[in-house]
């Protein structure tokens, strides 16, 4: 239903030429809420509301010079703004700028159904305000107030103030954008971080905010004289809020298949990740091969600490052959620190058993000893 404003302008459409009516009456809110959906949706009132309004009432309206159409939560700005009541259907030209939901859209044509969200914008810029990113396109099709396709379309949350040139930018043929299942699907895509492309893939998805989600992650390929390529292809399982993991199957061209693993986890009274780097048959040792580094903290009753640390790997020419794996400086002398220490005013007291794995070489010239136990 039009309001009063509209209705009044309307059935004298001879006065085309009226004064503006006043603006629209905005009032506070006790309380947050979401705005209304289904049958309470379609009980909201259309605003329409421009300098000058005409047509015939209950059947269409047209609206020209500031024009605006109001209903719930979508807000439409344009040049021109004509409605067609039975088929709730809006047509804008001009400087159009469409707001729902904290989500922008400009360009300078729309087609809308209102109340379902359905219709098209053409040569769009957008602005989606729970992630803070946006773009432009050359079409966007609206399905629903929470589904968008967009074709020929940009993709980034860097410079759209205006500030320069985004860092990344992730271009792309279409893009599909659900914005309740917080998930954007890309289809012949290319991300470009600098100008300089660095992945490109027939099709990826990401996720619309900082929340963390499921899925492929980029391949890293690396290369070295014993070797020789390797590549990996990670994947990061989003196993709930407090806990992750990444799963990297790999490849070397000499050696063979392996699996890296990193699980995660925070508690609020412990923490910790583990890494274990897994070789099930070298090509070239002709054996297995591994590598474990675990760090663990938990704070028990009276302020006490209780830390693990420990690195292990399966045999001495591990760390010649896998240098990247171990992160100490120390390559050759893996420590297994166990602490327990626990304060008492100025003071604190600990408890703590440290063994090493040396990892010794054939030449005895170049052998060491193991530190203190």
């Amino acid at each position: 239903m039009l309001t009063a404003v509209v209705a009044a302008v309307a059935a004298v459409g001879a006065l085309a030429q009226s004064a503006p009516a006043e603006g629209i009456d905005l009032r506070t809110s006790p309380a947050l809420a979401p705005p209304p959906r289904g049958a309470a949706a379609k009980a909201l009132p259309i605003i329409l509301q421009a300098r000058e309004v005409r047509g015939r009432p209950d059947l269409e309206s047209i609206a020209e010079g500031d024009a605006e159409l109001r209903r719930g939560s979508t807000v439409i700005r344009a040049d021109r703004l004509s409605y067609e009541q039975a088929d709730d259907l809006a047509r804008a030209l001009g400087h159009v700028r469409v707001s729902r939901d904290g989500n922008v859209y400009s360009g300078p044509e729309l087609q809308l159904k209102v109340q379902r969200f359905e219709g098209f914008f053409q040569s769009p810029t957008y602005f989606l305000g729970r992630t803070g990113a946006g773009g432009h396109a050359d079409r966007i099709e609206f399905l629903d107030d929470q589904r968008v396709v967009a074709t020929n379309v940009t993709y980034t949350s860097c410079g759209l103030d205006g500030s320069g040139a985004p860092v990344w930018v992730l271009s792309a043929g279409s893009v599909k954008i659900d914005l309740e299942a917080n998930e954007g699907n890309a289809h012949d895509a290319v991300l470009r971080f600098y100008g300089v492309p660095i992945l490109a893939a027939p099709s990826l998805s990401f996720p619309l905010s900082d929340a963390r989600k499921s899925g492929w992650l980029p391949p890293s390929i690396a290369f070295d004289s014993k070797s020789g390529l390797q590549v990996a292809v990670p994947y990061y399982w989003n196993i709930a809020p407090n806990r992750d993991a990444t799963l990297s199957p790999s490849v070397s061209v000499r050696r063979g298949a392996g699996l890296d693993t990193e699980i995660r986890y925070l508690e609020p009274s412990y923490s910790g990740e583990s890494n274990l780097n897994l070789l099930p048959y070298d090509g070239l040792a002709r054996r297995s091969r591994y590598s474990l580094r675990i760090a663990h903290d938990s704070s028990v009753e009276r302020d006490t600490l209780l830390q693990l640390r420990l690195q292990r790997v399966s045999d001495d020419d591990y760390w010649k052959d896998f240098p990247r794996d171990l992160l100490t400086s120390t390559p050759r002398l893996l420590a297994t620190d166990l602490r327990v220490s626990r304060p008492f005013g100025d003071w604190t007291t600990y408890a703590r058993i440290q063994r090493w794995q040396v990892l010794q070489t054939a030449d005895p010239a170049t052998r060491i000893e193991a530190p203190y136990e």
